[in-house]
């Protein structure tokens, strides 16, 4: 018989896996398709901003702060995370619009996510209608 654990942990895997790869289709969307970034550093970058936005955002802030406030720091942390990861870390010279483009791609994936997350992964503290 299969633990509670061990369903609530497969449950996180899921999670961010979907959130991987609506993250890393964004990201090539954006930045690969018009900005001309690698793979790679597409996939890396995507990794970094799904790890950030699934703590803060949707474990942290989801709960406490519901749909709206956990999309804006899903927003916020995919735009610093590309401007300042692709910018500097990666060496593109990712300039703030395409960063905002990403973080509104992303900001709108995730309002949707996190109607997936509420009552299945997380509990919310304020009205899930938000």
């Amino acid at each position: 018989m299969v633990s509670e654990r061990t369903v609530n942990l497969m449950k996180h895997v899921y999670a961010l896996i979907v959130k991987y790869v609506m993250v890393a289709v964004i990201l090539y969307v954006v930045l690969g398709l018009f900005y001309s970034v690698g793979i790679g550093d597409i996939l890396l970058l995507s990794l970094v901003v799904t790890v950030l936005a699934y703590l803060l955002g949707d474990l942290l802030v989801l709960p406490m702060g519901g749909n709206i406030m956990a999309t804006v720091a899903d927003f916020v942390i995919a735009v610093v995370a590309v401007w300042g990861i692709g910018g500097y870390w990666l060496n593109y010279g990712i300039s703030i619009i395409p960063a905002l483009y990403s973080g509104i791609l992303i900001g709108v994936g995730e309002w949707f996510f996190h109607k997936y997350m509420v009552g299945r992964i997380v509990d919310n503290h304020v009205d899930p209608a938000e």
